[in-house]
């Protein structure tokens, strides 16, 4: 993970919570699916092409 894609994790969770403590729950909503979509990406391995041996 780069800096900018965690500043942009960060962001995410912070407006997310902020926006459920003020009962804005549509717009939490909104907010929560691209954070859960970013963390389904880091949650599963990586997989790299197979590199040849010659």
């Amino acid at each position: 993970m780069s800096n900018t894609e965690g500043l942009a994790y960060v962001a995410l969770f912070v407006l997310a919570i902020s926006l459920l403590l003020t009962n804005h729950l549509i717009l939490a909503t909104v907010a929560i699916v691209p954070f859960a979509l970013t963390s389904f990406k880091y949650s599963f391995p990586q997989q790299k092409k197979a590199q040849r041996h010659r």
